[in-house]
This record gives C-alpha cells, structure tokens and sequence, in this order.
C-alpha cells in the first residue's frame, strides 16, 4: 500500500512538472506570445525558440502587434472567502424580497462600508460586482459618494476592466438621479471634480479601452448635466438614425439652445476641466486616437456636449485636425495646407466618423472655410468613396444657407445618376433635404434626379416605379420590369418623402406619375413600410383633392388586407382622412367585414376606433351625419385660422424662387388657374375647402404674416365668426347660457391668441359635435415606430 501511494505521489509530480515545463507549455503561452518568434515577430516560432520554452530558458518577451492599443488591464484580485461568503449571504437576502423598504437603506450602508477599502477586488469580481450594482442602485447619495470616492484611485482600472465598468456605469447613473436635487449640488460635484482628476492623469489609456471608453463618455454627459433618458443621444448613434436625420428637411445641426438651457450645465467648471484635461494630454497622440475606433466615440461625444460655446470648439477641432503645434487664426482657421491631412480621415471608419460630427458641430465660419478650402472641387470624388460619402451627407446636411447649397449642386448636379449607379443614393437624399430645408434649388434638383433615373430611350412614365426600385433599377437599366413581392429601397422612398413636402409646381412630373400608375402596383405600394410612408406623403401634401381621391380610389378593394398589416394600417388611416364622404364610407364597408379580424391585431382597435366602424354598422346614417359635420368645422376652422402646416407651403417663398419675385397663378395638375391655398372639392355644392383639413395642430409660430395671431385681420375674423356662430358647430345651439360661448366671447375680445387658446376654440367642436358633456377626452393617437 505504502508503495503504491509512493508511485502516484511520483506521478502525480512527473505530471506536473510535464505541464509546467513539458510538451503543453506552448498552450499556457498567451494569445499574444502565439505565433510570434522570440524577438516578437509574426510567424511561426522557430525551433530554438519552442525549445527553449519548453525548458524554461530564455523565456521569449511579450510584444503586443499594435503599440497604439492600451496595456492589459491589472490582473484581478482575489476577493477572501470571508468577505465573499459576506456580499453572498447579501445577495440571497435582497433576492428573498423580505427586506422591509426601511431596512435597505441600512443594509446597503452597511455592505458598502464592509466594501471600503475592497472597491477594486469587489467591482472586478464577476459574481459579486453585481451585488455591488444592486446596493449603488439602492443606496443613499451619502453612501454613494463615500463608495465612488473609496474608489476614485482605482477607478481607471475599474473603468477599463470588462466586469467592473458595469459597476462604473450603473454608479455614474446613479449620480445622475441626485444631479437635480439643489442641496446635493456641491456634494456630488466635489465627488465628481476627485474622480475627473484621477481619470485625467489616464485619460488616454481609458479612452482607448473597449470599456472605458463607454465609461468615459457616460462621465462626460453627467457633467454635463444630460438627464438619464437621453445619454444616448450623445454617445454613438446608429447610423439609421443619423441618415433619418439628414434626410428630414429639419436641421441637422445640434440645437445650442437644448444644450444650454435644458441640461442647464450642472457642473460645467468640472467638465471644462476634464474635457481641456483629456484634450492636452491626447493631443500628441491624436493620430493614432483619430482613426481608433473607442477613441473617437469619446471625442465625439466631446464634441457634441460643446456645442454652443463656439471658443471651445474652435479649440478642440483645431486640435483635432491640425495638430497641437498648429496656431488659430482669426481670419483662416483652417488652410489649404491642411488639406492633405483632412482627406486623409476620409480613408478610416473611424475618424471619417469623427469629421462628420466636426463638419456638423463647427461654427457657420469653421463650416465655410471646410466646405471651400477643403471639399469644393473633390465633393464627386469624397460623394464616391465608401467612407467619405457619409462626410459628403454630413457636409449637405449642415449647410448653413442656400448659396452653400448652390455651389454643392452646382458640382453635385449632374452627376446624381453616377451617384446613384454607385451605390451612394444617401448623397442625393441628403441634397433633396438640404433643398427643401433651405427652400432653394428644388426645381433644379427635382430635374436632375428625374434626368438619373429615365433610362437614355425611355419617356420618364415610369419614374415613380423606378425610384422606389432603385437599387434594382440601377442594375437592369432598360430590362428592369416591376419585382412583385421585392422590398422596395429604403432611400428610394426617403427620396420620395422629401420630394412630396415640395410645393405642388416643382413637382407636377411625379405626382402625375403617381396617380397613373396601375391599380395593383398602387396596393403593392401601399404593402411595403417604405412605399406606404410614400403614400401618406403625398396625401399630407398641398396637392389638390381631385388628384389625392384619384390616388385613393386606386385602393379600393384592398383596404381590408392593408388594414391588417400594422404599417399599412397607418395609410388606411390616411385615405380615409383625405377621403370624400363616399370613399369614406367604401372604406369602412371593406372593414366591417373583417372586423372581428382588424380586432385581433395589436393595432386593430385604434384603427377601428378612428374610423367609428362600430357607429358605421349600428347607425349608417347618423355616422355620415357625424362624418359631414367633421368636414363642415374642419372647412370653417380652416377658413378662420389658416393652414394648420404653413411651413410646408409658405407661399411668398415658392413664388419667389427661381422666378424672380414675380407672383405667377399656380395651377393644379389639369391646367386650372387657382389660389393656391385652395381647391375645389367634388361635392354638390363645390365649397371651397382647405387642401390640408385632415391635420388639426395648430402653431402660431409657423403661420404666414397674414395669418399671425394677434393682427387686427385674425381680431376681425374672430369676433366675425363668433357673431355668426348659429351656423358654426364650434357653439351650441341651446336656449341657455352656455359657458362656451362667453369663454369663446372672451378669446375673441382679446388681441393676442396663444396657441393653447386657439386649440380650444377647436376642442369646443369637438365636443358639440360628440355631444359628449365637458369632461370629453381627445382618443389616444398612436405613432409609427421608424
């Protein structure tokens, strides 16, 4: 027996010295030592080297591929049994949710006490570092200021540590929760001013690391003072969201106001600090940290918490992209000289991200010196390049004024087809937003995109098929035919969109291809996400009822498969606004007989709810009443207020651009000379009606000179209508005094209408015709998710 145990003792060592020193010592080699040479060279290992790793002599030195990336983090420390076993019988109590509410405060104080001392074993632990965030989430300010500033000298590492910035973040978050409580200001600052100093002397290294780079940018914002619910915004966004911000007619800018009054800038003297702390001590690395992906997060988000202070941003972009040794100008901040190294970020992911947030961050004189000094006369070739093109859309996106965006078109316009063959469609999108952002250049560009998208011997009949299908078009030219059941492009219908927020004289070609397309292609349309948004375009355009019916008589017979699809429901919902009180009724009879159905959707009982399908099938008659009263108080509303979206029609600019400030009659798609902010509705008694009058908001802000609240036309009107309010429904028809009236009396006396005050002019309506007593709620109105 005695021998036996001698034997496996004997083993059991030659065992272990064979993997200490044997044949498997290649195995314990890190991933780095891994095919390198004793000098540190990629390759395989030589045979002098492998032997003399598995005796143990000459051990080879480590040498990472890529100097520019961060050291290893420290290796963890073992947490002792005890304190383990401690933060696991914490674990099992908070998981046994038998703790009183009173009771957490004092448990959480008490394990972070225990933790003091620990921070950085306990916030490293993968087991336990979750413990660690329940308490941080749970505890006083008091004991979490005591925790963050227990381990403000650790927190470089614990912030680059895969484990711990999870604790990291979840405590910056749990800051931010006090950052508006006034008697917490100076304490949550001081704590903030010790970490920021610590993080600073290492700021580099941090944000270099996959994980302390979230970190960081997450320490910026709260410094900041951006609240819990929008930190997303100001780390990186996807790439959707930045292309359905540049292809919006709004302006792609970041808002200075928002920046400055909204997060109020809490602790600004503490993020001036870190943000001039990190940019001194990068700036001499600040080529290798440019085209490094986790670096660049970080100096974007820099970039976007600095907007509105322009002296800092002049600072920071001229360290960016000239170099520290470079001086600041007051006339040319950037050169030609620079040109070279600008260009040569177009080549990188990373830092052609980065100089997408300068173009569109930079003051308007930075913007114009980039756009001439730099970009004009290479736009086609930057347009072209995988990387640059989205510098390009940044670059249109982020004109300042239209003659910026002549000068793009000038170069850009005739070589939209190239841009598109090419697969670069976000260039041309982002140009038809920046047009009609602008209101400048939409006829030119509107021609040239029609000229990119008829083939060489074709009429342009199909242009509208040929846009939505415009990756498959591009490819087949003059063999294309319609692909039933294919997706149709995402920017192809973005273009669309834009296109139909023109006004109706530039765009007359594609709305009469719209309306002549064939009946099936129309439904088919109408199916796809993309196309039906192209659909709901043109119905929320300022083209005329006649051409808007014809389009939605096209429908008829497939409302009832649209309206089971969640997208599509959305253009059911839009036909039957836009529709005549007989397409109106057409649409409901296809409904009703797949109620029960349309109810089993997710969004089937708003939709039916919106068109009163119930009122439909009890009471026909009362339910077209109901229908024909809307339409009268929508007419006479309209007819009192104005268009309810006049930025989008604004009429002393379309007539203005390209003629010369000479007003000329506008006329619709048959040739009729008429106003422009009125059609002729196909009923008997040809009233004349609002295009718009689905849309009820109402934006004094946003109405024309003559339609401004408070001018003595509007007083006019107002006490006209409510002098002849016996044949308005917007008043009661009752023997008794009602409150309406003299609280409309009042309104009508005044000289100036808030846009609240007007929206209940329209809300009274609202309940007359209901019949519904005061306490009326207007129904819940849902939202596309994009």
């Amino acid at each position: 027996m005695v021998e036996e145990k001698e034997k496996k003792k004997k083993g059991k060592e030659k065992r272990h010295e064979k993997g200490q020193f044997g044949k498997h010592k290649e195995r314990n080699l890190s991933y780095k030592e891994k095919g390198r040479d004793k000098d540190g060279n990629k390759g395989k290992l030589s045979r002098d080297s492998v032997k003399e790793a598995k005796f143990g002599h000459n051990k080879p030195t480590l040498t990472y591929a890529d100097s520019s990336k961060p050291p290893p983090s420290a290796p963890r420390k073992r947490v002792d049994p005890e304190t383990a076993k401690y933060f696991s019988e914490i674990t099992n109590l908070l998981e046994s949710n038998t703790v009183e509410l009173d009771d957490i405060s004092a448990i959480c104080g008490n394990a972070l006490e225990e933790a003091r001392g620990k921070e950085l074993e306990l916030t490293t632990d993968p087991i336990i570092s979750r413990t660690i965030q329940n308490l941080l989430e749970s505890c006083d300010l008091d004991q979490l200021c005591g925790f963050l500033r227990g381990c403000a000298e650790s927190f470089p590492i614990i912030a680059t540590d895969g484990v711990g910035s999870h604790v990291a973040e979840t405590a910056i978050k749990a800051l931010a929760k006090h950052m508006y409580d006034e008697s917490s200001i100076s304490y949550i600052e001081d704590t903030l001013s010790l970490i920021c100093k610590i993080v600073a002397k290492d700021s580099v290294s941090v944000m270099q690391s996959r994980y302390g780079s979230h970190v960081l940018r997450s320490l910026l914002c709260l410094c900041k003072g951006v609240p819990l619910d929008q930190l997303d915004e100001f780390h990186v966004t996807k790439r959707s969201d930045v292309l359905a911000t540049r292809v919006s007619a709004g302006p792609n800018k970041p808002d200075e106001g928002k920046i400055r009054n909204e997060f109020e800038n809490r602790f600004e003297s503490v993020f001036k600090f870190l943000v001039r702390e990190l940019v001194d001590r990068a700036k001499y690395d600040m080529a290798k940290l440019r085209v490094d992906q986790f670096s660049s997060f970080v100096l974007q988000t820099v970039l976007r918490l600095s907007v509105g202070n322009n002296e800092e941003l002049l600072y920071l972009i001229k360290i960016l992209l000239c170099g520290p040794d470079q001086t600041l100008g007051e006339k040319n901040i950037i050169g030609s000289e620079q040109k070279d190294d600008i260009m040569a970020l177009l080549e990188d992911t990373a830092s052609s991200h980065l100089l997408e947030v300068i173009i569109e961050v930079a003051p308007e004189n930075l913007y114009h010196e980039l756009l001439t000094e730099i970009f004009m006369g290479s736009l086609f070739d930057i347009s072209s390049h995988y990387c640059g093109n989205y510098v390009a859309q940044a670059l249109i996106s982020s004109a300042r004024n239209s003659n910026q965006v002549t000068q793009i078109l000038d170069e850009l316009g005739e070589k939209v087809k190239d841009l598109i063959k090419f697969g670069k469609s976000g260039v041309v999108a982002s140009l038809l937003a920046a047009c009609q952002r602008l209101e400048t250049n939409r006829r030119e560009c509107c021609q040239a995109l029609a000229e990119a998208v008829t083939g060489d011997t074709e009429s342009n009949n199909n242009m509208i098929e040929h846009i939505l299908y415009l990756d498959s078009f591009m490819l087949e030219m003059s063999r294309w035919k319609w692909p039933s059941g294919e997706k149709m492009s995402v920017l192809g219908c973005l273009m669309l969109q834009t296109i139909f927020k023109y006004p109706k004289q530039y765009i007359r070609l594609f709305i009469e291809n719209l309306v002549s397309m064939e009946d099936e292609h129309v439904f088919q349309t109408a199916k796809d996400s993309g196309g039906a948004r192209v659909i709901e375009a043109f119905l929320s355009s300022d083209i005329g009822a006649k051409l808007k019916l014809k389009l939605i008589a096209k429908l008829k017979g497939h409302f009832g498969d649209l309206a089971m699809n969640a997208s599509s429901s959305f253009t059911v919902e839009k036909c039957f606004t836009e529709s005549n009180i007989s397409l109106k009724e057409a649409i409901c009879g296809e409904l009703l007989d797949i109620r029960l159905d349309i109810s089993k959707a997710r969004h089937g009982f708003h939709l039916l709810r919106k068109l009163d399908i119930d009122g439909y099938a009890r009471q026909p008659e009362q339910w077209r009443v109901r229908q024909k009263s809307k339409e009268t108080a929508y007419r006479e509303f309209h007819a009192v207020f104005g268009e309810p979206r006049g930025e989008e029609i604004k009429i002393n600019a379309s007539y203005n651009e390209n003629h010369n400030g000479k007003q000329k009659h506008d006329y619709n798609a048959d040739g009729e000379s008429k106003k422009f902010n009125h059609v002729e509705m196909p009923s008997d008694k040809k009233q004349k009606t609002n295009e718009k009058d689905g849309n009820h908001s109402y934006d004094s802000s946003k109405m024309s000179k003559k339609q401004k609240v408070g001018k003595p036309l509007l007083q006019k009107s107002a006490n006209k209508f409510i002098s002849n309010s016996t044949n308005t429904p917007f008043v009661r028809q009752s023997g008794k005094k009602d409150s309406a009236v003299s609280e409309l009396a009042q309104l009508a006396s005044k000289s100036d209408l808030t846009a609240g005050e007007v929206r209940s002019l329209f809300n009274a309506s609202l309940k007359n015709e209901k019949g519904q007593s005061k306490n009326f709620k207007v129904p819940f109105v849902r939202k596309r998710k994009h």
